[in-house]
C-alpha cells in the first residue's frame, strides 16, 4: 500500500503518550513495589527495551499490512489492557511478560509513526527534516512529560498501581482514532517486500548506533554527576523514587536522578527542533559532517574540563549544538532512501538499532566509568563515535548529487 495525505499530528501525540506511559510505569514500579531489589527492577525495565528493539522488523511488516491508523489503534489498545493487567498481577514473571508485550506495542507505534512521517513529507526536504525532528522530539518529550507527571502525582499521594499509565495509553488510542489516512492500493502485493530493508539505509546504521550508545550513557548522567560530586545544586540532580518524602521531597535528600533528567530530556527534545532548523538551512550532507566532528570535540572538551563544569558549560553546549542535527538528518535520509519501496522494515531497523545502542551504552558506560573514570569514558565515546560516523558521512556526501535539499 502507498499512503498519501496522512495527518501526522495524531502520530506525534501517540508517540508522546506511550513514552509518557512508560515513564510513569518506571516510577510507579518503585512506588507500588518498594521491596523489589534494584536488580529485579532493572530486569523488569530491560525486557521492555529488549522486546522493543527485537520487534523492529516485525513491526515494519505489520505497518505495511495494517496502515498507520490500525497500527496505532491496535498497539495503543494493547497497552491499555497491559497496564490494567499489571495492576492485578501477582508475580514478577507476569509483570515481565506483560512489559515485554508492551515493548512490542511501543515498537509498532514508533515504526508506524516514523514510516508515516516519511511518507507524509515525500518530495519536501525541509518539511521532511522538521517532520522527523518532531517525531524525535515527541519521543524524548514524552518521557519528560511522564516523569514530571509521575513526580507530581506521587507528591499528591495518588501514584499507586499502573492506572495512570493505562490512561495515557488510552489517550494514545484516542489520538490514533483521529488519523485520517487515504490509501492507494497496488494491484499486486509481494509479501517479501514487507521484510525487505533498503540497502542504502543500512549505511546510516553505524552513525545512528554510535549516537544511540552516547544517548544510553546520557541516561546514566545523573548517577555520574552524583558520583563525581561536582557541587551541582541538589534540586537539579534529584532522585526519583528514593526516600520516604516522595519524589520532590527527595530532591534535596537524595541527589542522583529526577529533575535533572526531566530538564535534560526537555532540553534535548527542544534542541532537536533547533537541529532540524540548522539542517534545513545548511543541508543534510553538511549537517552530518558537522555533527561527525562537533560531537567528538565536545566530548573531549567535556572530559578535559568536567571538574570545572560550570565554567566551561557554555563552551561545551556551543560545541555540542551542531550534533543536534544528527537525529533529524539521519531520519530524513532514511526517508529519502526508502521513497521507492516499503518503509516499514527500514524504520524497524532504526528502532532496533536505537534500542540495542542505548542498552549497550548503559552497560558499557557504567563499567568504563566505574573502572577508569569520567575522562576516559568521554574520550572513548568521542573516538567510538568518530570511527562509526565517518563512514556514514563519507557515503552520504559522495551520493549527495542524487538528493536535493530543495
Amino acid at each position: 500500500m502507498i499512503r498519501k495525505d496522512v495527518d501526522l499530528y495524531p502520530a506525534y501525540l501517540s508517540v508522546a503518550f506511550i513514552r509518557s506511559a512508560n515513564a510513569v510505569f518506571i516510577v510507579s514500579l518503585t512506588v507500588t513495589f518498594p521491596s523489589l531489589s534494584a536488580g529485579v527492577q532493572g530486569f523488569l525495565l530491560a525486557v521492555y527495551s529488549v522486546a522493543e528493539a527485537l520487534s523492529g522488523l516485525a513491526s515494519g511488516a505489520l505497518y505495511e499490512i495494517l496502515g498507520l491508523k490500525f497500527s496505532l489503534a491496535i498497539a495503543s489498545s494493547m497497552l491499555v489492557v497491559i497496564y490494567l493487567l499489571m495492576g492485578i498481577s501477582s508475580s514478577i514473571l507476569e509483570l515481565a511478560v506483560l512489559n515485554a508485550i508492551a515493548g512490542f506495542a511501543a515498537s509498532l507505534i514508533l515504526v508506524s509513526s516514523l514510516s508515516a512521517v516519511a511518507e507524509g513529507t515525500r518530495g519536501a526536504s525541509r518539511k521532511r527534516i522538521f517532520g522527523v525532528g518532531g517525531f524525535e522530539a515527541s519521543n524524548l518529550g514524552g518521557y519528560a512529560l511522564g516523569f514530571s507527571l509521575a513526580g507530581l502525582l506521587e507528591i499528591l499521594g495518588v501514584l499507586s498501581g499502573f492506572t495512570v499509565s493505562a490512561i495515557l495509553a488510552m489517550l494514545s488510542l484516542i489520538s490514533s482514532l483521529l488519523v485520517r489516512e487515504v490509501v492507494a492500493r497496488r494491484g499486486f502485493i509481494n509479501y517479501r517486500e514487507f521484510y525487505s530493508v533498503s540497502k542504502r539505509s543500512l549505511t546510516l546504521i553505524p552513525m545512528w548506533f554510535g549516537f544511540a550508545v552516547i544517548l544510553g550513557v546520557g541516561f546514566l548522567s545523573p548517577k555520574i554527576i552524583k558520583e563525581l560530586n561536582l557541587g551541582i545544586p541538589l534540586p537539579f540532580t534529584s532522585n526519583i523514587g528514593k526516600g520516604e518524602e516522595g519524589v520532590v521531597g527527595s530532591y534535596v535528600a537524595n541527589p542522583s536522578i529526577g529533575l535533572f533528567l526531566i530538564l535534560a530530556l526537555v532540553g534535548v527534545a527542544g534542541g532537536i527542533m533547533l537541529g532540524s532548523l540548522i539542517a534545513a538551512k545548511i543541508g543534510k550532507e553538511r549537517s552530518l559532517l558537522l555533527g561527525t566532528f562537533s560531537l567528538p570535540i565536545a566530548l573531549i572538551v567535556l572530559g578535559l574540563t568536567y571538574k570545572e563544569l560550570f565554567v566551561f558549560l557554555p563552551l561545551i553546549i556551543l560545541l555540542a549544538t551542531p550534533a543536534l542535527t544528527i537525529p533529524p538528518t539521519l531520519l530524513a535520509l532514511l526517508a529519502d532512501y526508502t521513497d521507492n519501496m516499503r518503509r516499514g522494515p527500514s524504520a524497524g531497523v532504526y528502532v532496533t538499532t536505537l534500542g540495542i545502542g542505548i542498552g549497550i551504552g548503559e552497560i558499557l558506560g557504567g563499567r568504563i566509568f566505574d573502572t577508569a573514570g569520567f575522562g576516559p569514558l568521554s574520550y572513548f565515546l568521542a573516538l567510538m563515535f568518530l570511527a562509526l560516523s565517518l563512514p556514514t558521512s563519507i557515503y552520504v556526501t559522495r551520493t549527495s548529487s542524487r538528493y536535493s535539499d530543495g
